[in-house]
C-alpha cells in the first residue's frame, strides 16, 4: 500500500446532501481511497420514492458477478480503502407505487448515434482501456460494451442474461429478471436482455461524478440494432403515438423503454459540484457482433444463473 495514503474517517455532508472527503473535498478521492458517488444515487431514488414508501434496503445480490466473482456485505459501501470487484444491488420496495416509470415527456434527452471519424475504426482503437475505456482524443468520453443474451430464445423456458463490460477488468453478468421495473411479469427475449443490460450499465455507477466529474459522453457500444435505432429513432415517435408502433400495436419492453429515458434525464442534469456544471451525455454505436465479444460472454454467463424474479438496480460501488 502507498505510504501516502490515509483512510477518510470524517467525511463531510453539504448542504446539498452531497458527500466528500475531509482533507480534500472530493467525492471520489484516491488519495483517501474513499467514494462517496454513491450517495447521489441513493438520493435521486428516495427522491422518486412515494411519502409512504420505505427506505430501499441495500445487500448484496449473489445473482449479480463481476469479472472475479466475489461476494461481499454491503457494509463495503462505507469500508474506507476498499476495492470491492462486484456490483451490489438495491433491491424493488413493495410499498412503492411502481405502475408507472418517471420521466418528463416534455423534455426527452437527447440519444444520438455515435458516428467514428472512419466506418472502420473499431472501439478499441478509439478508446484506450484503462480504469475505464476512455476516448483517446477526449479524456472527457469513456465507451462501455453491453450485450444480452437468451438461451431457447422464442422456444420454451427461455433464459435472458445481461452483461456489460466498464474497463479491461471489470466485467458485470447478471439474470434477466423475471419482472421489470413496475413489477409486471415479462417474457424473456434476446431483446429485453440487450435493453435491460445498457439500463444497468448506465445505473452502474454515478457516472457525473465518476473520476471526479471527468465524463461529458458515455458511449454505449452494443450489437443490438433493436437497441440503437430503438433509442436514436424510433422512440420519439413512439412517445407521440402513445405508445403505439406504427402499425399501431403496443411498443412491446416499453417498461424499459421508460426507464431507459428516465435515466439518461438523470444522466444529463448538470450538477452543480462540478466545475463548469455538467451532466453526462450518452451516445449509441452500433458494432459489429465479433468486436462484442467479451459483452455477449457476460451475457451468457448471466442467462446460465439462477432465475431472478424481481427487478433489481446493480450499483458499483468504489470500482
Amino acid at each position: 500500500m502507498a505510504s501516502g495514503w490515509v483512510p477518510d474517517t470524517n467525511p463531510i455532508e453539504l448542504a446539498d446532501g452531497t458527500i466528500i472527503c475531509e482533507r480534500h473535498r472530493q467525492i471520489i478521492c484516491h488519495v483517501c481511497c474513499c467514494d462517496y458517488s454513491f450517495a447521489q444515487e441513493l438520493r435521486d431514488e428516495e427522491e422518486q420514492a412515494t411519502e409512504n414508501a420505505g427506505n430501499e434496503d441495500l445487500q448484496p445480490y449473489s445473482q449479480a458477478h463481476s469479472g472475479d466473482e466475489l461476494r461481499h456485505s454491503a457494509d463495503f459501501f462505507y469500508s474506507a480503502g476498499a476495492t470491492p470487484r462486484h456490483p451490489t444491488v438495491m433491491n424493488s420496495s413493495s410499498s412503492r407505487d411502481r405502475s408507472e416509470i418517471p420521466f418528463a415527456s416534455g423534455s426527452i434527452p437527447s440519444m444520438t448515434k455515435f458516428v467514428p471519424p472512419r466506418s472502420t475504426d473499431s472501439p478499441s482503437m478509439l478508446f484506450q482501456g484503462a480504469h475505464r475505456f476512455i476516448r483517446r482524443t477526449n479524456a472527457h468520453e469513456i465507451l462501455i460494451y453491453t450485450d444480452g443474451a437468451c438461451l431457447s430464445n422464442g422456444l420454451a423456458n427461455p433464459r435472458g442474461g445481461c452483461g456489460f463490460v466498464v474497463s479491461p477488468t471489470l466485467k458485470v453478468n447478471f439474470r434477466l429478471e423475471n419482472t421489470g421495473p413496475t413489477d409486471e411479469p415479462h417474457p424473456q427475449t434476446s431483446n429485453r436482455a440487450e435493453l435491460r443490460a445498457v439500463i444497468a450499465a448506465l445505473q452502474y455507477r454515478y457516472w457525473q461524478g465518476d473520476c471526479m466529474g471527468s465524463w461529458t459522453r458515455l458511449v454505449i457500444a452494443t450489437d443490438s440494432e433493436y437497441v440503437v435505432l430503438g433509442a436514436t429513432e424510433r422512440i420519439r415517435d413512439w412517445i407521440t403515438r402513445g405508445w403505439r408502433t406504427s402499425t399501431g400495436k403496443p411498443v412491446k419492453n416499453q417498461d424499459l423503454w421508460k426507464k431507459l429515458i428516465h435515466q439518461i434525464q438523470k444522466l444529463d442534469k448538470p450538477q452543480t459540484f462540478i466545475q463548469p456544471p455538467h451532466g453526462t451525455s450518452v451516445s449509441f454505436w452500433k458494432i459489429p457482433r465479433e468486436w462484442n465479444e467479451d459483452a455477449d460472454a457476460e451475457a451468457k454467463k448471466g442467462a446460465g444463473l439462477e432465475d431472478v424474479q424481481s427487478y433489481r438496480e446493480i450499483l458499483g460501488v468504489m470500482v
